[in-house]
């Protein structure tokens, strides 16, 4: 019987090791390949503006002052290019004669001042920038370097703006019109 034991012992030796060579064989095994998976991603080019508010007020007009501040604008800026050396964005009336009117009478563009931070204060007396703007009723408030480096990017400006009214008087009423901001690439 003990000679039985000792053969039922070396034979399941035997097994347990050619079962070990075969694993042990299998460690490093490698599937075919590499099997490749082509990535392809886009990221279109945009430039987008936004204001924290929808108007800006003016409570009372003084004539013959400069002491006529709109309320605060915020404007947000987040541009994705690939080219240009600048992105600038332009204010505009597209009517210059007639910026604000308050039923037939106007205030001119060019009496309507507008500054981002502490830059001074410029009327909205320019030419278009490109396809950008009204003659004689833009401004560049900002002109932003682009380049390799930040061709992504954004960024927050306070946009400050105010009646000129030095020399000026105006008739009472309601004053209304649109002011346009939009971003070009340069």
């Amino acid at each position: 019987m003990h000679a039985l034991v000792k053969r039922a012992l070396v034979g399941a030796t035997a097994v347990a090791l050619a079962g070990a060579s075969t694993v042990q064989a299998q460690v490093g095994l490698t599937s075919n390949g590499p099997v490749t998976v082509q990535l392809n991603a886009t990221r279109n080019t945009s430039i987008t503006l936004s204001t924290d508010v929808a108007a800006a007020s003016l409570a009372s007009i003084t004539d013959n002052s400069t002491a006529n501040n709109f309320s605060g604008i915020n404007v947000s800026a987040t541009w994705a290019l690939t080219g240009g050396t600048s992105l600038d964005l332009v204010g505009w009336f597209a009517n210059p004669a007639q910026a604000l009117d308050n039923g037939g009478n106007f205030i001119a563009s060019s009496r309507i001042e507008g500054r981002i931070g502490a830059a001074p204060y410029a009327a909205f007396t320019n030419a278009a920038v490109g396809t950008v703007g009204q003659a004689g009723g833009s401004l560049v408030l900002w002109s932003q370097p682009v380049g390799v480096g930040n061709y992504s990017g954004l960024r927050t400006d306070p946009l400050d703006l105010r009646l000129n009214l030095t020399g000026v008087s105006t008739v009472a009423g309601n004053y209304t019109g649109t002011l346009n901001l939009q971003a070009i690439v340069q």
